[in-house]
Parts: structure tokens; C-alpha cells; sequence
């Protein structure tokens, strides 16, 4: 058996680039001769968005050459059962707390969201699942913790001893950064990630996951969804004197970007010497200058002004001290040492 698994759509009315980037990964689809196409969940950026577009879902899913599985995410809950038709081509697996199905001698379990702990659907959960599908936050020590101020991760919690060995494939969605996977025991783990980028933590190029179920062969792929934009962060560290430098850096990462997938988000930080209007103005007229050369171009800055701290010689004389110091502990020093020095000087 070959599948092809995606998740976290979140198909919305007015943005057609994801409803593209669905169609591509059903024509990929077809063109590899999947015999099943997943979606983890979250088809839908809401229920309102699913009863506007069913009707024109429907019509895709009914010409594609494949079968979809699609299970319910915390944006689409209720959009999916026995009340809402999506043609001949798709199985919804909506039960709670879990439903499983057969496809010739795979067994495949669908747990729909619920606004539960995943330890709590899979208590009587039977043995021998070949490929299990559900939407919510893995809490594992190995990557979670550059997740915690996403208030997305709340949603019903799965932790690494719930997915030992519960299946050979656990399809996963709701997690929408990038690729992630994991193995525990017997169990791959993958989530992977949103096709198309629905905000600026979905860097790089976006994937989706082609396996294929041979016996006792479990065999996985990365693929890249080729027409999907994606963010590239660019992170400059300005400091005093340094200003102009750091702008004409700016523009040799712009310069440098040629892949017409890629959305720059250019983030300055730091800490400048001259006038705070003065420098916002340049990196403005930056991204006037480079706006229509991108799909989108998102240039922030967190700059603070000293001016009046640094003119002090021993300020400056301290500044200079630093200059060897790699940028992100230099960061840290200014972080503490210029505050202090504005209420000492004041």
C-alpha cells in the first residue's frame, strides 16, 4: 500500500493559494499512484469555511484516482459525519473515541479530535494497527519546548509512552512549523507540518510524507510540495556604530534570494547610537525597494536608541570592549549593561 499524508490545510475562503497547493498534492498524488491520501485533520480553517467550500471540495475529490481518509482537527470538528457528504472518493473516520477500518490486510484507526488526553481515546484501543491517524500535540522533551508559547500545543495532549508500539505508522497532524519524526519503539511518528505556510514559524520549504506498507516493510519519504511559498528568516544583531553595515546586510540577503517560493522575514534587533527615526526610515525605504520582488516581505524591527547613553566616553569606550564578542552573546551583555548605564549616567 502507498499513501500519501498531509495535514493542517486550513482552507479558508479568499485564500486560493491553499486550495492550490491542495489540488498539487492531489495531482502528485495521482501522478505516484498512491492508493490512499490522508488528511490529519484541520482540512478546514473552520466550520464556516467547510460549509462554504464542501461543494467545490467535493467535485475534486470525486476526480482525483484516489481514496481520501480525512479526520476531524480542533479547527474542522464539526465539519465532517454522517450529515456532510464529500463524495465517493472519501472515507471520513469520525467516531470517538476511535474508528478503524480495513483496506485489503492494513488495518488503519482514525482518532478524531476531542477535547480530551489521547491516553483517554486509546484506552481499549485493540492491537495490530497498522497505520493510525489523529490530530494533537506530542509532548516530547526532544523539540516541545521551542513549542510552549504557541497556544496551539494545548490541544488534546499525547505524550511518547501513549504511541509506543501502538502502531507501525502513526500519522499525525495539527503541528504546523515543519517536518517532524519520531520514532518510539516499533511506531514512526510524523507529522508533517503544514504544505503551505500559515504564518512565519512555517520556515522552509514545505513537505508531505509518502509511505509505503510492504509486508513488514514500512518505508518513508520527505517530499516537497513545489509550489507551496514559504518563509526564510534573515536575523541581523545591530549595534553602535555598526548601523550602516548591518542595513547593507539586509540588502545582500534580499539580494541574494532568487527562489520565487521563498518570503523573507527580515527580524533586526539591537541597539543603535543614532536617532531611532533615522534608522527605521532605512529600513523602510529597504522594504519599498524590495516589496514587489516577493510574494511577501515582512521586515520587523526591536531596535532601541542609546544615543544619548553612548555619547558618554566610557560608554563607548565599553561598546568597543565588545567588539570580539560573537553577536548573540553581545546581545545578552547590552541586554544588561546599557539599561544600567542610562540610570547610572542619568
Amino acid at each position: 500500500m502507498r499513501l500519501l499524508h498531509t495535514a493542517d490545510l486550513h482552507l479558508k475562503k479568499g485564500e486560493d493559494e491553499r486550495f492550490d497547493v491542495l489540488a498539487w498534492l492531489i495531482g502528485k498524488a495521482g501522478e505516484i499512484g498512491v492508493d490512499y491520501f490522508v488528511i490529519a485533520g484541520d482540512l478546514f480553517d473552520s466550520d464556516t469555511d467547510a460549509t462554504v467550500m464542501r461543494q467545490r471540495l467535493r467535485g475534486v475529490f470525486d476526480s482525483a484516482k484516489c481514496k481520501f481518509i480525512v479526520i476531524p482537527g480542533n479547527h474542522d470538528e464539526h465539519s465532517f459525519g454522517a450529515d456532510f457528504e464529500y463524495g465517493k472518493n472519501v472515507i471520513q473516520l469520525t467516531d470517538k473515541p476511535y474508528q478503524i477500518v480495513e483496506a485489503g490486510d492494513v488495518k488503519i484507526c482514525g482518532i478524531p479530535y476531542q477535547h480530551k488526553r489521547f491516553s483517554e481515546c486509546i484506552k481499549d484501543l485493540p492491537s495490530g494497527i497498522d497505520i493510525l491517524i489523529a490530530h494533537g500535540t506530542l509532548y516530547d522533551p526532544l523539540y516541545i519546548f521551542s513549542l510552549l508559547d504557541d497556544p496551539e500545543t494545548e490541544y488534546m495532549p499525547m505524550f511518547p509512552s501513549d504511541l509506543r508500539n501502538i502502531a507501525r505508522y502513526a500519522a499525525m497532524g495539527h503541528l504546523h512549523a515543519s517536518f517532524i519524526e519520531l520514532t518510539y519503539g516499533g511506531t514512526r511518528v510524523i507529522y508533517p507540518g503544514s504544505p503551505i505556510a500559515l504564518g512565519k514559524k512555517c520556515e522552509g520549504e514545505r513537505s508531505y510524507c509518502l509511505v509505503e506498507i510492504d509486508g513488514d516493510r514500512v518505508e518513508i519519504k520527505k517530499c516537497s510540495v513545489e509550489n507551496a511559498p514559504y518563509w526564510v528568516t534573515g536575523e541581523f544583531f545591530v549595534y553602535p556604530e555598526a548601523e550602516q553595515r548591518i542595513l547593507s546586510d539586509i540588502e545582500k540577503f534580499l539580494n541574494g534570494i532568487d527562489d520565487p517560493m521563498v518570503m523573507p522575514n527580515v527580524v533586526a534587533t539591537g541597539y543603535i547610537a543614532e536617532k531611532e527615526k533615522e534608522f527605521l526610515d532605512a529600513l523602510e525605504s529597504i522594504r519599498k525597494k524590495y516589496e514587489k520582488k516577493f510574494r511577501k516581505l515582512d521586515l520587523a524591527s526591536h531596535i532601541q536608541s542609546w544615543e544619548k547613553v553612548i555619547s558618554n566616553p566610557i560608554v563607548r569606550r565599553f561598546v568597543v570592549k565588545t567588539a570580539d564578542l560573537e553577536d548573540s552573546i553581545r546581545m545578552k551583555v547590552f541586554d544588561i549593561c546599557l539599561p544600567i548605564f542610562d540610570r547610572v549616567l542619568k
